[in-house]
């Protein structure tokens, strides 16, 4: 049911039950506000959203107020404009005048509406209240409650949101503070969170903390979280620094259908990883019992040679491939192509860990967080990268390796070792096969027993799209250039199979996105316009299961 109202002389129609602040955010009429959030519930605390609605005699704040048939709303009438100043001039009392060395300048409300509706001067001569500077009350936020102007964000959002409550509201008058109760630390693992709910620069994050001013940061781009199966949508923010851009924070980007606008402390924090100078920078081969640095076409030279003559000694039989759910839809379309459709391998496996499988990747909490720590596997299964006909598994490929029966195996961006050392005698099957080609970011265990090892990509430097455990296909855009002579995995399989003289799709990422949909009935219609950046269910739902 919805309702006919005017704002500021304008028709607008809102759902029954909505509050004057929403129905005008939605008609593009700003109301400045602090405490209200859309995902938090309503305090009407900080009253800068202050209307007034003809035939109330009193303003009424917008936040609290449902709209109703014929009300006449005025955002910016005289009397909403002196109690908008006035609520702003007592905000800014106590307030530090720390714009230019606070987190928050340049993207801070308190700022932004102190420009447009506060005082010019402050008519404040008295000393101000002193409070406590730079606290860390948690692992990753720093905590400077001068700033702090009591939204409550942060305590409704431990309270509500992650049910953790380890923030609250203490102390009376011009001495009320937010602060941590007794024996407790902000360490849940959406702690994060908070940084980006607080409208001043209360709550920062330890990690960026004096690492940048917004206008330093030449890109922000939208992509997806790589760390579980839940695909939450993220802004990279980038910045040039003496070694080359480099990421120095991630914030959540607002999707309903997967993450809201909440994001987890992993995958807000550990991006690191994507310029780690331990990385591996150049392709390598095992000359005399050493990995040595060589040029992409000496690798993949290699690996034709080695794969050529297993083919024509053994066959396709002897030939395994270990494909993880990290790689993106298009890397794993083109791993099938190459591996399964074109040499005929049966052997081709994405599955390392249980909660990989249907039904396994279950939410580790009441929010976001997901058991599968892979972001595709529901794309690889709905790609069939499994097994066929007499094909084996993982574990069933290093026992076949350790029994002499596979003679070569490609595993890309998975470490065997670590990942079934508990499980089977990982490491000394790997070293039975006459080739191991490995592709991955770091020199892992397992690569170090390789006869090739190329360097993989990350999530933050790939284009293509994940499919997240709903079924949903999300694209991935690239925030940093690949690391030292990385390239794309779609690269080098097209690359080498033009060296084997076999046919795969040639092209970018998009051209083998069309492909896919073209020739899988599992991906019909999922074409990139339409994934757009919130993403796509898959139309056979069924096949993600």
């Amino acid at each position: 049911m919805f309702v006919e109202l005017i704002i500021d002389g304008k028709p607008v129609q809102a759902p029954a039950g909505t509050s004057i602040l929403e129905a005008a955010r939605r008609s593009g009429t700003e109301i400045p506000h602090f405490c209200y959030h859309p995902k938090l519930c309503v305090v009407g605390s900080c009253r800068l959203c202050q209307v007034e609605v003809q035939g109330v005699p009193k303003l009424v704040i917008s936040c609290a107020t449902p709209v109703a048939d014929g009300m006449e709303v005025l955002t910016a009438s005289d009397r909403v404009k002196k109690a908008r100043n006035a609520v702003l001039e007592f905000l800014l009392l106590n307030h530090p005048l720390d714009c230019p060395v606070c987190d928050k300048g340049g993207e801070c409300p308190l700022q932004d509406y102190t420009l447009r509706h506060g005082p010019g001067e402050s008519r404040f001569i008295e000393p101000k209240i002193r409070r406590i500077k730079h606290q860390p009350i948690g692992p990753s936020i720093m905590f400077d409650a001068e700033r702090c102007i009591l939204c409550t964000r942060c305590v409704r959002f431990c309270r509500d949101v992650t049910g953790t409550s380890e923030l609250g509201v203490f102390g009376r008058g011009d001495r009320t503070e937010i602060g941590l109760f007794p024996g407790r630390s902000l360490d849940n693992r959406y702690s994060g969170n908070v940084v980006d709910l607080c409208p001043v620069g209360a709550l920062t994050s330890r990690d960026y903390r004096f690492a940048a001013r917004p206008w330093d940061l030449i890109k922000q781009i939208s992509t997806i979280c790589g760390l579980c199966s839940a695909g939450c949508n993220i802004t990279a923010d980038v910045r040039h620094k003496a070694s080359g851009p480099q990421i120095l924070r991630i914030r959540p980007r607002v999707n309903n259908e997967v993450n809201g606008h909440w994001i987890c402390d992993e995958g807000r924090f550990e991006f690191h990883f994507a310029r780690d100078p331990g990385r591996l920078d150049a392709p390598l081969v095992r000359r005399n019992g050493e990995l040595q640095s060589v040029n992409w076409d000496e690798a993949i030279d290699r690996i034709a040679d080695g794969l050529v003559r297993i083919l024509q000694e053994k066959g396709a039989e002897a030939i395994g491939v270990v494909a993880s759910a990290r790689l993106t839809n298009e890397e794993a379309f083109l791993v099938r192509q190459l591996f399964g459709e074109q040499l005929g391998v049966p052997h081709i496996d994405y599955r390392i860990r249980d909660s990989q499988e249907p039904g396994g990747g279950m939410p580790e909490d009441h929010l976001l967080r997901r058991t599968d720590k892979h972001p595709n596997s529901v794309g690889m299964r709905v790609l069939r990268l499994i097994p066929t006909g007499q094909g084996m598994g993982t574990v069933e490929m290093l026992r076949a390796a350790s029994e002499g029966r596979l003679a070569a195996l490609f595993v890309f961006e998975e470490d065997l070792v670590a990942a079934l050392s508990g499980e089977s005698a990982a490491a000394s099957s790997l070293e039975q096969p006459d080739l191991l080609v490995v592709y991955d970011l770091f020199l892992t265990a397992t690569a170090k027993l390789a006869h090739v090892v190329l360097p993989g990509l990350s999530f933050f430097e790939k284009e293509g799209t994940f499919t997240n455990f709903a079924g949903r296909v999300q694209r991935l855009h690239p925030v940093l250039e690949p690391f030292g002579r990385s390239i794309p995995l779609v690269e080098f399989l097209q690359r080498l199979a033009r060296r084997l003289r076999l046919s795969v799709t040639e092209g970018d990422t998009e051209a083998i996105g069309r492909e896919l949909a073209r020739s899988d009935s599992a991906w019909e219609g999922v074409a990139y316009e339409r994934i757009g950046e919130l993403g796509t269910p898959l139309v056979d739902t069924a096949a993600a299961r």
